[in-house]
């Protein structure tokens, strides 16, 4: 029989994002598990931040470490603030006899000390944060000693003298070790949400008037994500009221409706936004002529992708229905992947309340508008026109 040999197969970028999304809720919820008394978990920080932040697998030697690899691939710098050592060295007499010296902290994404300095994550992980007994520790092998020697990865049956020496020296019942380490997941954590956020915060706002409703589900929009049911948007109404379908690249979905009818004697200027927050729950929000119509919490984080060109787009249709007996007119639409604070909303609504238009692009029944992946403009289908003001 023929021996079988394994191939391996590279991970789409989707599938990093995910993944990495996944190890920044896990470690979000040691951190919460620890701070409840669990303290064990602490051993799930160890491999996860070895995992994501120095691990030197033969396999994955020339590969960047996850956390870097997704940080280039949204073309985000990974720059910190630290403690530099500031102990000098020709000073003998400080030197002499020095049993430990821990420095580097506090680090922080913002600069909060006027010593502090600014330094590339890369190298912060690459430098000297404790020396003890004339031994100097990097960061990263702080984090792969105690991942490997003490069950983060595995359990060593032998573990260097001078380790487990530094593992049991305390501060207020927590050793100095998982101290620096519980400050660098930390960090981890705040990086991981703004990347997670870099993909999936986005905002809409449009600006549309249906002419009137049928019996049946009526879209206004449905994106879809190309060889994927996963990750969807879509908005339509269902008996004059509003309805948001969201479903995030691992296949969660929510469907919120807004409670107030839809008013079809006037132009409406809708917002829907969708943003993870930093204790990473979701929280989706529809303004309706700038008043907040709804506005919800969700107690686990979608991970969408507001990357909206790289989407399949329908306008007066769903991806499973390619026709329905619909009507409206559709004069602006604006997508955005980011979700600005309730100030500079304001101004966007005002802007566009006050915006004078001359006209709208009007969907008649059985036609549509096509967005392409990967394209920006619009091909219609069937009856659309260009309605002009007071035609």
């Amino acid at each position: 029989m023929a021996d079988e040999k394994t191939i391996n197969i590279n991970k789409s970028k989707i599938n990093k994002l995910i993944e990495f999304f996944n190890a920044v809720r896990i470690i979000y919820d040691a951190k919460g598990l620890i701070n409840s008394g669990k303290y064990y978990h602490i051993a799930t920080i160890y491999g996860q931040l070895r995992a994501l932040l120095t691990d030197k697998t033969k396999e994955r030697n020339k590969e960047l470490k996850p956390l870097f690899d997704i940080a280039s691939i949204l073309g985000k710098e990974l720059n910190i603030y630290y403690m530099p050592n500031t102990l000098e060295e020709d000073l003998p007499f400080i030197q002499e006899g020095m049993l430990l010296h821990i420095h580097s902290l506090p680090i922080s994404l913002e600069k909060q000390l006027p010593n502090q300095v600014q330094i590339r994550l890369e190298d912060y992980l690459e430098t000297n944060i404790i020396t003890y007994k004339g031994k100097n520790y990097k960061t990263s092998e702080i984090i792969n000693s105690l991942s490997d020697k003490f069950g983060g990865s595995h359990y060593d049956t032998k573990v260097p003298r001078d380790l487990v020496e530094l593992a049991s020296i305390s501060i207020y019942n927590q050793t100095i070790l998982d101290n620096l380490v519980i400050q660098i997941a930390e960090l981890f954590i705040k990086i991981g949400i703004s990347l997670v956020k870099k993909v999936s915060d986005f905002e809409f706002y449009l600006i549309f008037q249906p002419k009137y409703f049928t019996s049946e589900e009526n879209y206004f929009f449905d994106y879809t994500l190309p060889n994927s049911q996963k990750s969807r948007i879509a908005l339509y109404c269902f008996q004059g009221k509003l309805r948001l379908h969201l479903c995030d690249l691992i296949g969660r979905a929510v469907n919120l409706e807004v409670e107030r009818l839809l008013d079809i004697e006037e132009p409406v200027v809708l917002n829907i936004s969708h943003r993870i927050n930093h204790d990473l729950r979701s929280e989706i929000k529809i303004g309706w002529n700038g008043i907040s119509v709804l506005e919800q919490q969700l107690p686990e984080p979608l991970l969408m992708l507001n990357e909206i060109h790289s989407y399949q787009g329908y306008f007066n249709r769903s991806l499973e229905r390619e026709y329905q007996e619909f009507e409206f007119g559709l004069s602006e639409l604006i997508v955005r992947g980011i979700v600005d604070d309730d100030v500079k909303r304001i101004e966007i609504l005002r802007y566009l309340l006050s915006k004078k238009r001359e006209g709208a692009v009007y969907y008649n029944k059985n036609s549509y508008g096509h967005s392409a992946p990967g394209q920006k403009n619009i091909k219609m289908v069937g009856n659309v026109i260009l309605k002009k003001n007071g035609a």
